[in-house]
């Protein structure tokens, strides 16, 4: 099955806010709980699952992620947070 990790980004001082997510196929079912390591997560290392939603019809996982909150005022923090994110394979499915 394809799963597809989605997590949202937003910043404290800023109304808007954008979403991520990075598909793969696997063998495994994801958990709530199961950690998730990612190059794009920096000096996070890793998330903590926070829902799993299985997609029958699509054959898909969808797994989402905790938020990430910038502590910053200026969206272009969270563009770049984006552009980071998509240097490592990832999709920006909510543009600013």
């Amino acid at each position: 099955m394809s799963v597809i990790i989605s997590q949202q980004i937003s910043a404290t001082g800023v109304k808007e806010y954008t979403k991520v997510m990075k598909t793969f196929d696997s063998q495994f079912t994801p958990l709530v709980g199961q950690k998730i390591r990612d190059t794009a997560f920096g000096d996070m290392q890793y998330y903590d699952v926070e829902d799993v939603f299985i997609d029958l019809a699509e054959n898909e996982y969808w797994v989402i992620l905790p938020a990430v909150l910038l502590h910053s005022d200026d969206i272009e923090d969270i563009r770049d947070a984006v552009r980071e994110y998509r240097s490592h394979g990832w999709e920006c499915t909510k543009p600013l």
